[in-house]
């Protein structure tokens, strides 16, 4: 068996440093010329947008998807996207609007969940609440297989916050609100995301499978260093994943990912690349890190820090993943098409399975691992009591940790309070 190293010393000060101080080599990696780089490429957008982007998507699609994973300025941003997805084509006028009528078993869930979205965003206040709940609730009963999970709010929230140009500080035009909805319908079907969100999340777990290859393949010490450590992949990447790293990275980041994977032609594939080349940047800081301090790392990378260019971060992240490319197999694998019982309307009994995935046990039964009574009926202990479950219960893996300090934020099982 591999020789367990010596005990690392904790790092001194937050540990979202650490993350600063990774990035920042990686920035200093890149071209000095950042602003004349910044300055060319607003100009290029400017002339894609007076020549159309629609147009231009369709004369010069290599073009238009090598400078849109190059990050798409914010004014351009929701033109960009609903170009590249062809928004226009989808919306069926009126549909939306039918699709607001009707409450459905989902709704009182994501009554629960629209007061948790960007809790950060003061701006995304009552009105910016209701547009989301209507969205949600009208893609629950757009697609009742899918019906509504969690972490579809960040998805539809984001798609709200770009169509407003990155501004809640007006109310939301029913514009750009039936915008949303129907740019988050294409993400989900013709895109594939609705996979991540079906019972069973079926898409979910073969891109967990795919993730295990390609980090055996491009990162083995750092997978060894987190077998080492008990770092189970599940612990951080349900999030990442199912968010599409909406509320696990700077909101800057997460633009530029999302122009990469709306725009750049690889689709919600580009995630697993980015996933790779983003502990790769991080490998020497997590190499050095202890279990608790891991997952401490993991959960600050979602706040924004002065040092951080996490735009730029961000682009050099996409400019990186390039050279990841995914084996034949595996895209063929992740592209097939899903089990038939994966795709039947779901009951109320089901809706209640995707929250007890969002538990702790859920994760561990994802994993394939068994779930003691004893043990399950434990995870909604008061979070004081988590020390005393650490000692009475070993089987429970310490991953446990983390998802209970989070329960009261974004992801929570079936019974949380509001």
């Amino acid at each position: 068996s591999a020789v367990r190293p010596q005990r690392r010393g904790r790092l001194e000060g937050p540990l979202r440093t650490a993350w600063s101080m990774a990035v920042t080599r990686t920035i200093l990696e890149a071209s000095n010329d950042a602003g004349e780089e910044e300055a060319r490429r607003r100009q290029q957008w400017r002339a894609m947008v007076q020549h159309g982007l629609s147009r231009f998507v369709q004369e010069q699609p290599e073009v238009f998807k090598r400078r849109a994973c190059r990050g798409v300025p914010a004014e351009h941003r929701w033109q960009a996207w609903k170009a590249a997805l062809k928004i226009e084509d989808k919306v069926q006028h009126g549909k939306y609007q039918e699709y607001l009528q009707v409450e459905n078993q989902w709704t009182r869930l994501i009554e629960i969940d629209i007061p948790r979205t960007f809790p950060e965003m003061p701006l995304f206040d009552k009105e910016q609440q209701f547009s989301l709940l209507r969205i949600l609730n009208a893609f629950a009963n757009f697609d009742p297989a899918v019906g509504y999970c969690q972490g579809m709010n960040f998805l539809a929230g984001l798609l709200l916050l770009v169509a407003q140009n990155g501004d809640f500080r007006e109310s939301p035009k029913l514009e750009k609100e039936e915008e949303a909805f129907w740019m988050l319908t294409c993400l989900m079907s013709e895109c594939g995301l609705c996979g991540f969100y079906r019972l069973h999340f079926p898409l979910l777990r073969r891109y967990m499978a795919a993730f295990d290859q390609l980090m055996v393949e491009h990162i083995p010490d750092l997978q060894e260093h987190f077998k080492r450590e008990n770092v189970q992949h599940a612990v951080y990447l349900h999030q990442w994943f199912l968010t599409l790293f909406i509320n696990c990275m700077p909101m800057e980041m997460v633009l530029i990912f999302w122009d990469a994977i709306v725009c750049g032609g690889r689709g919600v594939e580009v995630i697993l690349p980015l996933t790779i080349t983003m502990l790769q940047v991080l490998k020497d800081v997590l190499l050095a890190l202890a279990f608790e301090d891991i997952l401490r790392l993991f959960k600050s990378m979602r706040f924004d820090d002065t040092d951080v260019d996490a735009a730029t971060i961000g682009r050099l992240l996409v400019s990186r993943c390039a050279a990841i490319r995914l084996p034949t197999r595996m895209t063929t694998r992740l592209r097939a098409p899903l089990p038939e019982d994966d795709s039947t309307p779901m009951s109320p009994d089901a809706c209640a399975d995707k929250e007890f995935f969002f538990s702790p046990a859920g994760r561990q039964h994802a994993e394939g691992e068994d779930i003691s009574e004893e043990g399950s009926s434990l995870f909604g202990t008061y979070l004081q009591q988590f020390s005393k479950m650490r000692q009475d219960l070993p089987q429970i893996p310490q991953g446990m940790m983390s998802w209970l300090e989070d329960a009261r934020d974004n992801f929570h099982w079936a019974g949380s309070g509001p």
